[in-house]
């Protein structure tokens, strides 16, 4: 990407392959529910800052009267003299001291309210970003999810804190200072008439162009941030195929256009307060021509004008604060849309959990696949018409060459991703039918890839069954082979483990893993090659506990050794997305097809 020159506008169009940004009508939806438990704390913080705002224009009223008093001798509050300026300083000083007051409880009614709907968001975007199908990840990339529950929601917050209930103030303000005007004269309002379009055009001009330039930016960064992400995780890949320029230039790219972007904005907000200057002086030249105007007239007196000119002047502030506001609350706009497009991904929604109640299922149910077929976007089909059946309770065994299907198959077995066209039954009830949370207590997925969660080993496990207890979780370390190294541990079940804690080798956390799977209790598990990273002797262990786990239950074992698939009860041969044999071990042996070959050709490499 060429560097282009600030002084024209960039392109602002943001970037395809985002995860879903909300329109103006979800965001609207969404905060509307939010509110809908607080409203009553809601609408007595407005009112308390109605009031607030009222109680401003006190003081510039009896500023007014006094100079009525000395100049024309007119009465103020009932009274002349020195007794009228005392009387008009006591008012002025328990008028702002009321203001303070109440202004200060709306604004913390007013914030404690958005700081509950802030949190509430909050949760139900890492609520939404967890529950977001692996697909949906993979073809956006991780780096803009991580972006919008990082970035987004930490400008979201700040912004809310520092700008929300100023601009509620600053709008009150402005409104009942207009309407104080208009009690003064009606004329005064040709100021509201001359400045609102000068207003108008100016935040105009600016609202058409800052939200899409502030939404291209955190575009652009959520892209940096994925181009970071998985440079650091494939750096040895990187490396290995020399490709530090490639991606350090790449990830430049998105920086350099980030930067560019900035200042952009940058010159946006320089023109915005231009305009607004602009706007005072003619307000306030507005404000005294027509205060001349009535004086001449006998209309109004010199007080009412100079009260008139306090009030413009009053104006100031929240004017500018509002135009101050309107910055950071135009890319708090831009992030709001996209934490509520988390909240609102369509994809996120299971399309399950429509059929009724979850399954009970007495023992172990039958698995079914009929007509199943799978591709990913922009590839070749994966699975092509796939038909089998998992007998109740047995061991089924899939094999194949790297590329067959295998894990594919078994991620959609597990309801990891949708099917494009047939079904997978479990027990005669659709899988599609079963909700995130159904799906997760009836199939359980374990891969090669393992993740130990930071935190004690006790809450590691717990994450899999909350209220077991500590005889539970030895039972289930005892049956996959992993209780004498547990107890070796400093702490035993309160040993910290993960990331800045006791580090696991790849047999001690897949046997957390398989611990996890007999803790939820599932009756169907997929097993995708979970012995894989295994050294020689970590795979005896790991193989005894594989089998440990699948007993009793209705299993598929994606098996990367031919002597697992000897074990089971049927296997099945993949072959460029097809089922192309099965039958038993020794079925298919003597049967001297494909599977006999790759048999042979096992045995002879032993």
């Amino acid at each position: 990407m060429s560097r282009q020159s600030h002084r024209r506008q960039p392109d602002v169009s943001g970037a395809t392959d985002a995860l879903h940004v909300a329109t103006g009508e979800q965001v609207r939806r969404v905060l509307a529910d939010e509110l809908r438990p607080h409203r009553v704390r809601f609408s007595t913080s407005l009112i308390l800052l109605i009031l607030g705002s009222a109680l401003g224009l006190v003081a510039p009223r009896l500023m007014g009267g006094l100079v009525d008093l000395v100049r024309d001798g007119r009465p103020l509050l009932g009274h002349t003299g020195t007794t009228a300026v005392w009387w008009a300083a006591a008012a002025m000083a328990a008028a702002v001291g009321a203001m303070a007051l109440i202004t200060g409880v709306g604004y913390v009614l007013m914030a404690g309210t958005v700081e509950r709907i802030i949190a509430s968001l909050r949760e139900q975007v890492v609520s939404g970003g967890i529950g977001m199908p692996a697909e949906r990840i993979e073809k956006v990339g991780v780096g803009d999810l991580v972006s919008r529950t990082t970035d987004d929601v930490a400008e979201l917050t700040r912004a809310v804190n520092q700008s929300l209930a100023s601009l509620a103030i600053g709008g009150l303000a402005v409104l009942v200072t207009v309407v104080g005007m208009a009690f003064l004269d009606w004329r005064f309002l040709a100021v509201v008439v001359l400045l609102v379009p000068v207003y108008a055009t100016v935040v105009h001009r600016y609202r058409a162009q800052a939200p899409d330039a502030y939404l291209c930016q955190r575009t652009e960064m959520a892209q940096r941030a994925s181009g970071i992400l998985t440079s650091l995780r494939g750096l040895r890949t990187v490396r290995a195929f020399n490709l530090q320029s490639s991606r350090r230039a790449g990830i430049g790219d998105h920086s350099w256009r980030t930067v560019e972007l900035g200042v952009w904005i940058r010159i946006l907000i320089n023109r915005l307060f231009g305009g607004v200057n602009l706007a005072e002086y003619l307000g306030m030249a507005g404000v005294l021509v027509i205060g001349w105007f009535l004086v001449e007239r006998d209309t109004v007196t010199v007080g009412v004008v100079t009260t008139a000119a306090l009030y413009f002047l009053r104006l100031f502030q929240p004017i500018g604060m509002l135009v101050v506001l309107i910055d950071p609350l135009a890319s708090a706009a831009a992030s709001l849309r996209r934490v509520v497009g988390v909240v609102v991904e369509p994809e996120t929604r299971s399309p399950g959990g429509g059929c009724g109640p979850g399954p009970r299922y007495a023992g172990p149910p039958e698995l079914c696949i009929e007509h199943l077929s799978f591709s990913y976007p922009g590839a070749r089909k994966v699975l092509d018409d796939v038909t089998a059946r998992v007998a109740p309770g047995s061991v089924t065994a899939v094999v194949g060459a790297s590329g067959a299907g295998k894990s594919t198959l078994g991620a959609l077995m597990a309801g990891c991703r949708p099917v494009d066209t047939g079904r997978i039954l479990i027990g005669g009830i659709d899988a599609a039918c079963l909700s995130p949370e159904q799906r997760a207590r009836t199939v359980c997925l374990v891969t090669q890839e393992t993740h130990v969660f930071a935190g004690t080993l006790r809450d590691d496990l717990r994450l899999a069954c909350p209220g077991v207890d500590d005889a539970g979780l030895l039972d289930a370390l005892h049956r996959v082979g992993a209780l004498d190294w547990v107890t070796a541990l400093p702490d035993g079940l309160d040993t910290v483990v993960g990331e800045r804690g006791q580090v696991l080798g790849p047999v001690e956390a897949q046997q957390i893993a398989l611990a996890r799977v007999l803790l939820v209790d599932p009756p169907v598990v997929v097993l995708d090659e979970a012995t894989s990273e295994a050294g020689a002797g970590g795979g005896a262990v790991l193989e005894e506990a594989v089998w440990k786990v699948v007993e009793g239950r209705t299993a598929v074992v994606i098996a990367h050794r031919l002597d697992q698939a000897a074990r089971a009860d049927e296997i099945w041969l993949m072959d460029s997305g097809r089922m192309v044999e099965r039958g038993a071990h020794p079925d298919l042996v003597e049967k001297g097809g494909a599977y006999a070959e790759l048999w042979e050709a096992w045995s002879r490499g032993r």
